[in-house]
């Protein structure tokens, strides 16, 4: 993706560079170069943001629910008990 965006910069420069005009050249490279640019930057970055967070959730749940498949601390296990009558 990054080379067909470096790709329609060089195009958009050189639009630019054809007219005469210098301010015109400007406002080619801002309207058709930096204002799209910035655009697809700023989606692509709010997509890896959110997956992050997503990522960042599915663990927390995770850990949370392997917190409460944990006994508490100190609790005694009843398979240890033992059976026999000298009450070891």
């Amino acid at each position: 993706m990054y080379i067909l965006l470096i790709g329609y910069l060089y195009v958009v420069v050189m639009f630019a560079v054809a007219t005469a005009d210098p301010a015109k050249a400007v406002v080619w490279i801002v309207l058709l170069g930096a204002l799209p640019t910035w655009l697809i930057i700023w989606i692509k970055r709010r997509g890896q943001v959110k997956r992050i967070e997503k990522r960042a959730e599915a663990a927390e749940d995770a850990a949370a629910q392997a917190a409460h498949a944990l006994p508490p601390e100190g609790a005694v296990n009843p398979a240890a008990k033992s059976d026999s009558p000298s009450g070891q």
